[in-house]
């Protein structure tokens, strides 16, 4: 049993790969935290648009090496027959470990509080999992 361990360690895992600087912090700079760590996302959907939209940061600690994430929010709309997420679901880092995508809101979403979700398994396979939630507000006049 014990030489099973050592195998499954040893191959599950290559020496050549450092796992111990993966990991995944997601964020919106472009928005402001308040005291709870909530992001507010002001809703400005006008004559030319029926959405606001804003982008969503995840750092990975993958330097120079390209690393898939997902992402996925805990609210949907519907659309022409189709459930639609709010933020676009794959995206890749960047050479500086960071990877981007779109979240888009509606006027439905005025008021409410949107988690969103963002993971990816490293070259260890450990799964790394975070969250954010952005409050959306309506525009003031």
């Amino acid at each position: 049993m014990f030489y099973i361990f050592i195998y499954i360690f040893i191959v599950g895992c290559d020496d050549s790969i450092i796992c111990d600087d993966c990991y995944l912090e997601i964020g919106a700079s472009s928005l402001q935290v308040d005291d709870n760590g909530y992001y507010h996302m002001v809703f400005d959907g006008g004559l030319l648009s029926n959405q606001s939209f804003t982008t969503l940061d995840a750092n990975t600690g993958y330097i120079n090496e390209h690393q898939k994430v997902m992402w996925i929010t805990n609210k949907e709309t519907y659309i022409n027959g189709y459930w639609i997420n709010l933020v676009n679901q794959n995206s890749y880092t960047d050479n500086d470990g960071v990877a981007h995508t779109v979240l888009a809101v509606w006027e439905q979403f005025i008021g409410d509080t949107i988690m969103i979700y963002a993971g990816y398994h490293d070259n260890c396979n450990i799964h790394h999992l975070d969250s954010l939630g952005v409050i959306i507000d309506e525009i003031s006049e």
